[in-house]
C-alpha cells in the first residue's frame, strides 16, 4: 500500500458513522456508497466507493469489498461482515465507528507518553555528532601538543573524535543500515516474538505495554460481543488485533482450550504474566453471571483509564533519568575540555 492510497483513521471514522445514518434513514448501500465516494476527499477513499457500487450492484457481499483493499484489516472487515450477516449493519457501523476511534485515541496517547524521551534522546545524538564532527577536530591538535598528562576523559573524547573524522560517513552509514536491518528482522516472527517478550519485562514501560494489551483486548471484545459476533470468532479477530505477539499466542491457545470445554476464565489464569487477577475475577464473574459483554466493557474503562494516567505520570518518571543522562554526557564533555585547559593555566 503506497503513501498516496492510504485513508486516515478519522476518514474512517466518518465514513462508517455517514455510512450507518445513510443505511438507518433507509437508503440502499449501493447508492449510499455513490454518495459517499462524491463527498470523499480522499481519491483512495473515492475510488473504493464507486468500485464498491458498482460491486454491490453486481452481487458482492460488502465485506468483500473492503477485503480487496489494504486500508482496511480483519477487525473492521469482520464488523461489516457481522453486520451484514445479521442485518444490523447499521449498528455495526457505530460500533466500529467507536472502536476506530477509541483505537486513534489510544494510539495518540502511548505515541504522546514516548515523544518527550524520543525528542531527548535525538537532541542528544544530533548534539553529539555535531561536537564530533564541527567543534571537537578543532581542539585536537591544541590537546596533542600539550605538554601535560591528559585526563582519561579527554584521551576517551579524542580517540571518539579521531574515529569520526576519519570514519565518520562510515558509522552514520552503518547506524541506519543497522536500523534498517533491525526493521526487517522485527518481521520475522521468531525475532518479533522475542523482542515483544523483552518488551513487557522492561521497567516502567513493561506496565504500561502490558495495560495497552488489555485495553485493546477489552475493548475490541467488549464492541465485538455488542455486534452479535460468537466468543470463538471475537477471540480470533482480538489475537489478531494486538499488538504484542505474546498476547496474539495466548490467546489462539486460548480458543483451543475453550473449544475443548475448558472455561475461559480458566484458560486466561493459565497466563498469570499476562492477565493480572483482576482481569481474570471480573471475566470470570461476567462468564458465570452471563454478563460477559457488560463485564468486557467494565475492563476497558478500567484498563483505558490506568493507561491514560499512566502516559500523563510518564513524563514524570522518565524526566529524572534524562536529567541524569544528560548532566553525565554535559560533565563528561566539559570535564575532557576543561581539565587539560585548566592543567596548563596551573602551570602557567
Amino acid at each position: 500500500m503506497g503513501v498516496f492510497n492510504q485513508i486516515k483513521v478519522q476518514e474512517k471514522v466518518d465514513f462508517v458513522r455517514n455510512l450507518s445514518l445513510l443505511i438507518k434513514s433507509g437508503n440502499p448501500i449501493n447508492e449510499s456508497f455513490a454518495l459517499l465516494g462524491k463527498q470523499a476527499r480522499n481519491p483512495a477513499l473515492k475510488n473504493l466507493l464507486l468500485r464498491g457500487k458498482e460491486k454491490v450492484e453486481q452481487g458482492t457481499p460488502i465485506h468483500q469489498v473492503f477485503e480487496e483493499d489494504d486500508n482496511f484489516d480483519n477487525v473492521f472487515i469482520s464488523f461489516i461482515r457481522a453486520g451484514e450477516e445479521s442485518g444490523t449493519l447499521d449498528e455495526n457501523l457505530i460500533f466500529l465507528g467507536d472502536w476506530l476511534e477509541r483505537q486513534n485515541n489510544l494510539k495518540k496517547e502511548m505515541s504522546s507518553a514516548t515523544l518527550y524521551p524520543k525528542i531527548i534522546i535525538v537532541f542528544a545524538f544530533i548534539l553529539g555528532m555535531g561536537l564530533s564532527i564541527f567543534v571537537l577536530p578543532n581542539l585536537v591538535s591544541i590537546f596533542e601538543g600539550l605538554d601535560v598528562e591528559l585526563p582519561i576523559t579527554t584521551v576517551i573524547l579524542l580517540w571518539f573524535t579521531g574515529l569520526m573524522e576519519n570514519y565518520g560517513l562510515y558509522i552514520i552509514a552503518g547506524t541506519i543500515v543497522l536500523v534498517i536491518i533491525f526493521y526487517f528482522l522485527l518481521k520475522i516472527i521468531a525475532v518479533k516474538k522475542m523482542v515483544d517478550k523483552i518488551m513487557l519485562r522492561v521497567p516502567i514501560f513493561g506496565s504500561l505495554n502490558q495495560e495497552y494489551q488489555l485495553t485493546i483486548i477489552s475493548q475490541l471484545g467488549s464492541i465485538l460481543f455488542k455486534s452479535g459476533l460468537p466468543v470463538r470468532q471475537t477471540l480470533a479477530i482480538i489475537s489478531e488485533s494486538v499488538t504484542n505477539t505474546q498476547y496474539g499466542d495466548s490467546l489462539r491457545n486460548i480458543i483451543e482450550k475453550v473449544e475443548k470445554g475448558t472455561k475461559l476464565s480458566e484458560a486466561v489464569e493459565k497466563y498469570p504474566q499476562l492477565y493480572p487477577e483482576v482481569f481474570i475475577s471480573v471475566v470470570a464473574t461476567g462468564e458465570s453471571a452471563g454478563s460477559f459483554g457488560e463485564s468486557l466493557t467494565y475492563l476497558a474503562n478500567f484498563f483505558g483509564e490506568k493507561v491514560t494516567e499512566r502516559t500523563k505520570r510518564l513524563p514524570v518518571v522518565i524526566e529524572p533519568i534524562l536529567l541524569i543522562f544528560i548532566g553525565l554526557f554535559v560533565a563528561f564533555i566539559a570535564s575532557a575540555i576543561v581539565f587539560p585547559i585548566y592543567q596548563i593555566t596551573k602551570g602557567i
